[in-house]
């Protein structure tokens, strides 16, 4: 019967119990052998006799005890079997155990990567964003920059280096509007090729404008039959219905409720009165006033009455655009814009005239004296307009008095020409009394800085600018306004 060695440190309880088992086995053993030994002993001392059946009981008993000793052995087989297969189900639950942890280990390794790896990822998702951004930042303050710049060099162009962007575009408004009015009167000429009553209407209607606006003269009450003859003009446009254009395109900047309304036709040849009598008015200034400053007041009148006439204003909106459209294409240098007049960008800037159209050689500087004079004068006979005693409304607020002095003035006095200082002596010969009393002690202040501080700072004393200097003694002899 083979004999089994066991370690001495006992590896789990069920092996505990199979040893306890192997042990009470071995005891067991030792016993019946020990018990073999008494039978032999007292056969041979109490049964010798007896040996046969002895022998025979003998080999019975061992044959019992081969039996159980073969028994024993299956059993302890057995046990040991089971305790391999224990020992093995312990180690492959041990190595799932340690390959569970090593794919956990791997897992989380894996995971520590990916997360790395993401984070890598993002990191230069977010650096190639932020470049991106960057980038694009760049390129947008280096187009902000270029447009600014391209901005400044049209503002510089056109003569506006130091007005803002809005003013420029309000400047370029009204100046395309000044060449829609071009193509409007030619369209009514093409119009009255085919259309009788335009025809005929076209030349009346011109003809009688340009004639009162020519016999406007100086003096209260001197032009009511003239401003009578224009009104019934007007009105006579007004009456003919057809054909029709769209009055939003005649604003510069219709309101919201002119520009939003489906409805907004008016008379074409009210429109081409309207402009008519406009040309009419500044031709008149040009040729009168540049001569005799005093015939800028009676077109100051005669405007002023004719465009805050209810049926010549619309939605409650003065039409006066068309007049300003020409105003500012003719003397820009009264809304700020400014630029050497030496120059040929400087004196398209401000206006300076040219013979015989857009390609025919400047004008001389005389004419353009006497052009600027006879615009500065009339501009202020138009927006002086007192209409503090009519319910009618000022179609030329005195607003505007005041800011194309603050405009023309706000220049510096190293880049201020002739020609403004030409305007602001024209402006101001005749309206102290009115600037005093629209305005009070700022219209004091404002013509002490335009009459004394401005040409004690310029750096060239012309002879315009000695015509503004005498307005101060003017003033002090004939108004008693002492500035």
């Amino acid at each position: 019967m083979g004999r089994s060695s066991y370690p001495s440190q006992l590896d789990s309880p069920s092996r505990q119990l199979v040893l306890d088992l192997a042990r009470d086995l071995e005891q067991l053993r030792v016993h019946n052998t020990e018990l073999k030994k008494v039978k032999a002993y007292e056969r041979r001392s109490f049964y010798e006799n007896l040996d046969r059946i002895d022998s025979e009981r003998e080999a019975q008993h061992n044959a019992a005890l081969d039996k159980a000793a073969a028994l024993h052995d299956q059993v302890l087989e057995e046990a040991e079997e089971t305790l391999r297969a224990h020992q093995r189900a312990v180690e492959e639950e041990n190595r799932r155990r340690e390959e569970a942890a090593r794919k956990e280990a791997e897992r989380i390794e894996r995971e520590k990567a990916e997360k790395k790896e993401r984070e890598r990822v993002e990191e230069e998702k977010r650096k190639r964003q932020v470049e991106a951004q960057k980038a694009e930042q760049e390129a947008l303050q280096r187009q902000a920059e270029a447009a600014q710049k391209a901005q400044a060099e049209r503002q510089r162009q056109v003569g506006g280096g130091r007005l803002t962007e809005e003013e420029v575009k309000v400047q370029a408004r009204y100046v395309e509007l000044h060449q829609h009015l071009k193509k409007f009167r030619q369209y009514l000429k093409n119009e009255a090729k085919t259309n009788a009553i335009v025809k005929e209407n076209m030349g009346d209607l011109r003809r009688k404008i340009k004639k009162c606006v020519g016999q406007l003269r100086e003096g209260t009450g001197a032009n009511q039959v003239q401003l009578r003859e224009i009104q019934a003009t007007l009105t006579k446009a007004a009456s003919i219905p057809e054909p029709s254009v769209d009055v939003r395109q005649f604003f510069a900047f219709p309101p919201e409720s002119i520009a939003s309304s489906d409805d907004n036709k008016v008379p074409a040849l009210l429109i081409y009165a309207l402009n008519i009598f406009s040309k009419c008015l500044i031709s008149s200034l040009i040729t009168e006033a540049s001569i005799n400053l005093g015939h800028a007041e009676p077109v100051g009148i005669v405007a002023a009455q004719i465009f805050s006439i209810d049926a010549f204003i619309y939605k409650g909106c003065h039409m006066v655009d068309i007049l300003w459209a020409k105003y500012r294409v003719v003397c820009p240098a009264l809304w700020g814009f400014y630029g050497n007049e030496k120059t040929e960008g400087g004196r398209r800037a401000l206006g300076w005239w040219r013979d015989g159209g857009s390609d025919g050689p400047y004008v001389s500087e005389q004419t353009h004296a006497d052009r600027m004079t006879a615009l500065g004068a009339g501009y202020a006979a138009l927006t002086l307009r007192n209409f503090g005693k009519t319910k009618r409304q000022n179609p030329f607020p005195n607003t505007m008095f005041w800011y194309t002095m603050h405009k023309i003035l706000s220049i510096p006095a190293t880049e201020i020409q002739d020609t403004h200082v030409t305007l602001l002596s024209a402006m101001l010969k005749s309206s102290a009394e009115r600037i005093v009393g629209f305005f009070g002690h700022m219209g004091l202040a404002l013509m002490r800085k335009a009459i004394v501080e401005l040409p004690n700072s310029l750096p060239r004393q012309s002879m315009s600018v000695n015509q503004l200097k005498l307005l101060r003694d003017l003033y002090k002899r004939e108004k008693n306004i002492i500035l």
